[in-house]
């Protein structure tokens, strides 16, 4: 057992003692896939009202607004419907004019077919949103999942995977066992038209990846990437995203043992961080949040947030953070969904010190 293994299971100890959790939402429904985004005094969460994990025909997209400072739920209401069609994994694109999209991994209702990707949009701030529309074919190809979006300055970035049954989707698969493509594209008008600009999956050589995240790093990015082969790959790119470094993490690390599901990553403190369920044994399920070097790509802290006990979970630890102050310390966040013995998944809120978790 690993140094880095040995001190997050006592790290989990102590933070469980100290750990918050909230449900937000539960009931006879499947809760599933949170996003959030801040917006001033409120978080908005986005989540999947179904029955079940996938081939979940009427599924739609719900909205909660939760009031950041006390966690109190404000509202609940629908965010996207289309009949005919399942709604889910939306994904929050905040763009330089304050408009606020969110992106919806639009499917068949027969079949889970890719639909091409939904959008609904607010001009106001958050406060209403407008009809569900479609991001439509972009240079010639349309994406069906959207994964992380980055704005700086007048220019947003979004990473979006391809799938064959999509316009241009059957040009960008090499082999027969490859799933799609994820790919950068970027808009320069608050996401009215956008571009292609790299390849993720061509700058690893075509390896079977889908869920990513990225952030910015310097004059480029880090990129982690979730492989249909049980791989996570960590990259530091170019501005450009020509891949500068790569590390597979799953063979650099023992208490990794297959891909981070939905992986998130972010800077807080001038550190980096890694954040995602993670299979720490074969039929092992954790939330994890991993401290690593940008320079390096090297994991350097290694925190168990949920299920350190080993519990049987179903399903879940698709998560995102935020975080608040109260009595002069820091509190971090982590709104995710989870689904253990019981029949159906819920979106809950864990809250725990941020010096402790750092």
């Amino acid at each position: 057992m690993s140094r880095l293994f040995i001190s997050a299971l006592a790290l989990f100890a102590s933070l469980l003692s100290a750990q918050e959790v909230q449900t937000l939402a539960s009931g006879d429904d499947y809760l599933a896939f949170p996003t959030l985004i801040e917006l001033g005094d409120e978080v908005l969460v986005s989540y999947k009202r179904g029955k079940s994990h996938a081939a979940d025909a009427g599924a739609r997209q719900e909205l909660l607004r939760l009031e950041r400072a006390t966690g109190k739920v404000l509202s609940t209401g629908t965010l996207a419907e289309v009949k005919g069609e399942i709604m889910q994994m939306g994904e929050w694109v905040r763009f330089a004019n304050g408009d606020v999209a969110n992106y919806i991994d639009a499917q068949e209702a027969q079949g889970s077919l890719r639909t091409g990707l939904a959008v609904v949009r607010s001009n106001n701030g958050g406060t209403t949103f407008g009809p569900v529309q479609r991001l439509g074919v972009v240079d010639g190809m349309e994406y069906g999942y959207a994964f992380d979006s980055i704005t700086r300055g007048s220019t947003t970035w979004m990473l979006v995977m391809t799938f064959a049954n999509l316009t241009g989707g059957k040009l960008v698969f090499k082999t027969k066992s490859q799933p799609g493509s994820v790919d950068v594209i970027r808009s320069d008008d608050n996401g009215l038209t956008w571009r292609f600009v790299r390849r993720i999956t061509a700058e690893l050589g075509h390896a079977p990846i889908n869920e990513s995240a990225f952030m910015p790093h310097g004059d480029g990015f880090i990129v982690t990437a979730r492989g249909y082969d049980n791989r996570q790959w960590l990259l530091r790119t170019d501005v450009a995203f020509k891949v500068l470094q790569k590390v597979d993490l799953n063979a650099a690390h023992d208490f990794i043992t297959s891909h981070i599901g939905r992986p998130r990553l972010f800077q807080r403190d001038v550190s980096c961080y890694l954040l995602g369920r993670n299979w720490a044994a074969p039929g092992l399920m954790q939330l994890a949040l991993f401290k690593f070097d940008p320079q390096t790509l090297d994991i350097t802290r290694y925190v168990i947030l949920d299920n350190a006990e080993k519990k049987p979970v179903a399903d879940g630890y698709y998560a995102q953070p935020y975080w608040t102050e109260r009595d002069g310390h820091t509190r971090f966040h982590v709104i995710t969904y989870k689904r253990g013995s019981e029949k159906n998944a819920s979106i809950v809120k864990q809250e725990m010190d941020w010096a402790a978790v750092k």
